[in-house]
Formats: structure tokens, C-alpha cells, sequence
């Protein structure tokens, strides 16, 4: 891996044991090993404790390969948490997310715009807009998923939010490219983007130029997590239909803009409908689970044959956890798309039921808070949650929004199969509803074992 200094074999067991472990390593369940892995130049080499980010290159079971993005500190004595593995010119190599002294320095230097370029041998930083402070300090932000979020604090409530991309794809991160579009075109639903991070990643499929690493973006101050927001409502039964509707509309306003920037085209149903058809198939590889619907989802899918489907650019993964409930209104956050989807497919234009479809199955998932197993009472609040959003979005059309749902259901089986199995009843649940065609989506009563 030219550009980064490898790690000896030594240090593999440590990596992988850290790697195959973590929250954000997307080959669970697919067997594999590190073949690879390489430090960047430190981002601030004088810093008492340098973070690097590094390349880890894992062979999967099946013979494909997936790099992924460390980011590490060098620590020298018996401070900070503890060692991964030896660090190349002594010490140990620690989880930099976990060492909040490491990433202040870290972020400060990412930041500086006063000081010049921030750049290595083969990494730099873009900056885009400055940050009006300093940081002063910097912590990992939990509930982390497919990436790492680091909250770099500065005067006052000034603050920054630093994602660090972990399962890399060569070129340009959707993210950053989608939320500086919508940025110059004066959305403010969207984060600001002040910074990004690129390297020259030398392994194979990644020669076609930078790939990006990381995105810094401001912070909305006063906000409210959506998925938080809603469940709290959803285990009270209060009526959420004045939010809903708001975020229907929101969601309109940036499917809008996103098909002015990057344009608009139309999608063939039956290959639609057949795309689906393959990924449910490789789907029930996965999880089998879902082998017992496959006649009637196959059915679902089949109705977008003979459609000719409008597209543009889409958000791709969108659920209440990508949502922030502000003073101002709603904003929409992390523009990747679903991290088990090829980097080409979504980089491409798709039908905006796609998002409209992850809004209704992740109110499908809130509704799962409901204590109890009132089943009624949930219908009742689902249905009345689901209504309004759609209502705020704007006209519909039932056959392609289902497939759009079915499709996103069976993710989200494979998903939940191989990160959180005691809550695989709950798109389960609604695959189940959906095949009978039951109105109303609900999830699975039972009781979630990982919450």
C-alpha cells in the first residue's frame, strides 16, 4: 500500500480482533481475514499522541476484498486506553476514538485553516468553509453504526462534527458531495460541510484517484435526535402527526433540490423488479428466515413491471436516525445510502420512494417501542404516523412505495441477521403483514434481546 507505513504481520491478530468486532466492520457472517494494513502519515506529528489514519485491507470468505479505515493513536507510556497493537517505532497503537486527549489534537489540526494546507505524503484536507474557533476538545459520539463521529468542541456552543468513513470505496464520498451540493444551492435542511479529507489509497480498485476519508460539518445547536425524539412518543402513544407531516414536507423540499442539482431520469420497472427479486434471493443466503415469503415479496416486486419510474438523486438510507428535530425545523443528515449497497449503485439515480419507503419501515421500528403488547394501540399510532408523513411528502403511488418497503424490509432482515438478531422480528413482522396485505405494517411484538 504505497503511501503508508505497513504494519508487521505481528500486529495483524491485535488489528483483525478490533476490526471483525466493531460496530462498523460490514463483513460480519461473511468468514475473512487481514491481509493488510498501513499508517498515513500522523496528522500532527508533534502532537503528544499522534492519530493516524490508516488502511486495512480484509480478504472475505467468498475471495472479495474490503478496505477499511483505522484511525489509531500512538501512545508511548502508561496514559490513554490501551494497546491494539505495537506501533511501528515502539509504543502501542491504541483506538484513537476511545482517546479523547488524541483526538483534540487530532481535530485541532484537521481544522487549522491558519496555519496552511494540512497535508501528508499522500493525505490533505480540503477546506471548504472555516471553523470560526478553536477546538478545545473532542469526544467520540455514541451510537456509532457504519461510521465514527467525533463532536470537535470549540468557544461556547461551537462545535463540529468530524465523520471518519470506515469501510471505504474509491472516490468521492456521497456524503460530502450531496451536502455541499444542497449547501451552494442554499438548503438548509442539510449539515454544513467546512472540511474533507482525502488520500491516495494504492490498493486494488482504489487507482482511479483520491478517495475521500473524512467530512467535518457543523452541528445544529438545540437539536433533537430524531429516532429518540419519535420513540419516546411512540412508548407514550402521543400523536405525532404535526411532526410527521413537517418531515414529509422537509423531506420534499430536499428531493427537490437534490433533482436540480444532479438531475433526473427514468428507471425501468422490470428491471426494478428484478434487481429486487436478485438481492432477496441473495438475501435469504443470509438470512433464511425471509425463504418462506419469497413467492409472495416476489409477487410485491413484480407489480413495478411494465412502470417506467421517475428518478434523481436520493439520500438512499433514510430513517429517523438520519433526522435532527431543531427550533427551525427538521434537518436531514448523512447522505451515504445503505452501507451493504455497492458504491456504483448508490452513487446512481433512484426513485425517491426509496427514501420515502425508510421513513415508513423506521416508524415501523419506533412503534416497536410501544410497551406492551397492544397490538390495536400501535396500529393506531403507526397508521396515524404513517399518514401524515406521507401527506406532507405529497402524492403517492401505493404499488411502487410497497415495493420500495418490501425491498428495504429485506435489508434490514439481512441486517439485523448479522449485527442485532433479537430484533430481526421486527422487519420480519411487517414482511409478514406486507405478504398478507395487511394495511397497516407492524412490526414484531417480541421482546428485543440487544437493545
Amino acid at each position: 500500500m504505497r503511501g503508508t507505513t505497513p504494519l508487521p504481520d505481528g500486529s495483524l491478530p491485535g488489528l483483525w480482533e478490533h476490526i471483525s468486532t466493531a460496530r462498523w466492520f460490514a463483513g460480519k457472517g461473511r468468514g475473512g481475514r487481514l491481509i493488510a494494513a498501513g499508517l498515513f502519515d500522523a496528522v500532527d506529528p508533534d502532537a503528544p499522541c499522534p492519530v493516524h489514519h490508516g488502511l486495512a485491507v480484509v480478504r472475505l470468505g467468498d475471495g472479495s476484498r474490503e478496505v477499511y479505515q483505522l484511525l489509531l493513536s500512538e501512545r508511548h507510556g502508561p496514559d490513554g486506553p490501551p494497546g491494539i497493537c505495537p506501533a511501528p517505532g515502539g509504543g502501542r497503537l491504541c483506538d484513537a476514538a476511545e482517546d479523547e486527549a488524541a483526538l483534540a489534537h487530532w481535530a485541532r489540526a484537521l481544522l487549522d485553516t491558519t496555519a496552511g494546507p494540512t497535508s501528508g505524503a499522500d493525505w490533505r484536507v480540503e477546506h471548504m468553509v472555516a471553523f470560526p474557533s478553536r477546538v478545545r476538545a473532542a469526544h467520540r459520539l455514541s451510537g456509532e453504526q457504519s461510521n465514527t463521529t467525533v463532536v470537535a468542541e470549540g468557544d461556547g456552543d461551537q462545535a463540529v462534527m468530524i465523520k471518519v468513513f470506515r469501510r471505504l470505496e474509491p472516490g468521492e464520498n456521497l456524503d460530502i458531495t450531496t451536502c455541499a451540493a444542497l449547501n451552494r444551492a442554499g438548503v438548509d435542511a442539510v449539515p454544513t460541510v467546512f472540511a474533507a479529507v482525502r488520500a491516495d489509497v494504492d490498493v486494488p480498485g482504489f487507482r482511479d484517484g483520491p478517495t475521500d476519508l473524512a467530512m467535518a460539518t457543523g452541528r445544529f445547536p438545540d437539536a433533537a435526535d430524531g429516532w429518540r425524539l419519535i420513540c419516546s412518543r411512540a412508548a407514550q402513544g402521543r400523536d405525532v402527526s404535526a411532526e410527521m407531516t413537517e418531515l414529509g414536507a422537509a423531506l420534499g423540499r430536499v428531493h427537490a433540490a437534490m433533482a436540480g442539482r444532479f438531475g433526473t431520469g427514468l428507471l425501468d420497472g422490470d428491471g426494478t423488479a428484478e434487481r429486487m427479486t436478485r438481492e432477496l434471493d441473495d438475501a435469504i443466503i443470509l438470512a433464511p428466515a425471509l425463504a418462506p415469503h419469497r413467492g409472495p415479496l416476489v409477487a410485491i416486486f413484480d407489480e413495478l413491471r411494465g412502470r417506467s419510474l421517475p428518478v434523481h438523486r436520493v439520500h438512499g438510507d433514510f430513517h429517523l436516525g438520519q433526522t435532527l428535530s431543531t427550533p427551525d425545523g427538521w434537518r436531514i443528515i448523512d447522505f451515504e445510502g445503505e452501507p451493504l449497497r455497492p458504491a456504483a449503485e448508490r452513487r446512481s439515480l433512484d426513485s425517491p420512494w426509496r427514501d420515502v419507503a425508510g421513513m415508513t419501515r423506521s416508524l415501523s421500528y419506533a412503534s416497536s417501542e410501544a410497551p406492551g403488547p397492544a397490538e390495536a394501540g400501535r396500529r393506531e399510532w403507526l397508521g396515524r404516523a404513517r399518514t401524515a408523513f406521507l401527506a406532507g411528502y405529497g402524492h403517492r403511488d401505493d404499488a411502487v412505495l410497497l415495493a420500495y418497503e418490501a425491498n428495504k424490509a429485506v435489508y434490514e432482515t439481512v441486517y439485523e441477521t448479522l449485527n442485532r438478531p433479537g430484533w430481526v422480528g421486527i422487519p420480519l413482522g411487517a414482511i409478514t403483514a406486507m405478504c398478507s396485505g395487511a394495511a397497516a405494517l407492524l412490526p414484531d411484538t417480541a421482546e428485543r434481546k440487544d437493545r
